[in-house]
């Protein structure tokens, strides 16, 4: 039996505003964070509290998001 769920081939972390992304690309060309990372992210951007970013920590999430690396 096959399954048409996909899966993920790769898995990589990115630190943006003081929170660690655990993100995923699917065999289908999906690129996906974590839920639960997300959520984090969101809530550190919402407090005003975050931390500076660094310029290659966003620069390498952007490449990846693109599909770029």
């Amino acid at each position: 039996m096959t399954s048409d769920t996909p899966v993920s081939v790769w898995q990589g972390e990115f630190r943006l505003f003081g929170v660690t992304l655990h993100c995923h690309v699917l065999d289908n060309g999906m690129r996906i964070i974590e839920a639960a990372d997300l959520e984090a992210l969101l809530e550190a951007m919402e407090s005003g509290g975050v931390l500076p970013i660094a310029d290659d920590e966003i620069a390498a999430f952007a490449r990846w998001q693109r599909g770029m690396d």
